[in-house]
């Protein structure tokens, strides 16, 4: 269960642009999700969480759950900046 860094970091603006979070990997993601997330939470949040739990279990992509975050941002109108690390 080693955490794999995401080749490119998401960044989240969860309340405003001064509290920007830096996500960089699937534990990171995880703990977001279930700890600090807004209360908006449909389906794409329930996905995200699933793929980023079975991502840091080894068992789904890292891509994928960095793609199912960022689509449960856009679904709870959350601004996404995407970078590429060291960049």
């Amino acid at each position: 269960m080693d955490d794999i860094v995401w080749p490119e970091t998401v960044q989240l603006e969860l309340n405003g642009r001064y509290d920007v979070l830096s996500i960089s990997s699937s534990r990171e993601a995880a703990d977001l999700l279930l700890n600090q997330w807004p209360q908006k939470r449909g389906p794409c949040y329930k996905l995200a969480v699933m793929t980023c739990l079975e991502s840091f279990r080894g068992r789904q992509p890292a891509e994928l759950a960095r793609l199912d975050l960022i689509a449960a941002a856009i679904e709870a109108h959350i601004y996404v900046r995407s970078q590429s690390i060291g960049a």
